[in-house]
């Protein structure tokens, strides 16, 4: 649905992130990592990971942040902003945030609009540019509509990604999972960065690796 037999797209050279679970856990030996986590997903590939829903805990309910924000804080805790990248994992956060009556929430879904991304693979990057920085799989290319879970309308009706605030000057190179917003459901909305939402944390798999590494027989 979603990823499968692309390269990688180029890291981003902007918004960098600001830390990790690494910077500490760099400087210590742990027996014990103690994180907060709301569920545990294993999709069809056998893929296990746990998450982290930000409205479902007491210290981030009313916590609402930008996209590179909700990045950081997911990875100070050794995991990432979601990604998507199978058909029954997008379901089960959907269902997630409908439970909990959320009206959106950022995922890791980026546009590929930063150094690097002149590629022709990644052209047009509103077509071919999507991924997902917290994995790195790309987003299949959007005029296919059966590659993800976009919405088929928006503010202007069109649908997504439509890039609806580039006229303002604001790229929407950020992917947002709205709430039935313009009465189309559970959808996937193209959002400029800097808007502040709840979000979505997942397992990082880099990350967690790191730490094991460091800290034989810790318990994660």
């Amino acid at each position: 649905m979603i990823m499968q037999g692309f390269s990688r797209p180029p890291r981003s050279t902007i918004g960098q992130h600001k830390a990790s679970c690494k910077d500490w856990v760099s400087t210590r030996r742990l027996r014990v990592l103690l994180r907060v986590r709301h569920a545990t997903y294993r999709d069809a590939r056998g893929v296990a990971h746990t998450y982290f829903f930000s409205w479902e805990h007491a210290a981030t309910r009313s916590i609402e942040v930008d996209w590179l924000d909700a990045r950081n804080i997911c990875r100070r805790h050794c995991m990432d902003a979601v990604s998507l990248e199978t058909p029954q994992e997008n379901e089960f956060i959907k269902q997630r945030i409908s439970r909990g009556n959320v009206r959106y929430i950022w995922t890791s879904g980026r546009k590929c609009n930063f150094n690097g991304c002149d590629r022709p693979d990644l052209q047009p990057s509103n077509v071919n540019g999507w991924f997902w920085s917290g994995s790195g799989a790309k987003i299949g290319p959007t005029s296919q509509r059966n590659t993800g879970d976009w919405s088929a309308t928006g503010g202007f009706g069109q649908a997504q990604p439509d890039n609806r605030e580039a006229p303002q000057g604001n790229d929407e190179s950020c992917l947002s999972i709205l709430n039935n917003f313009y009465n189309d459901g559970v959808k996937w909305h193209d959002v400029a960065c800097h808007h502040l939402k709840p979000f979505v944390c997942e397992d990082s798999d880099e990350l967690l690796n790191f730490v094991r590494s460091r800290n034989p027989g810790i318990r994660l």
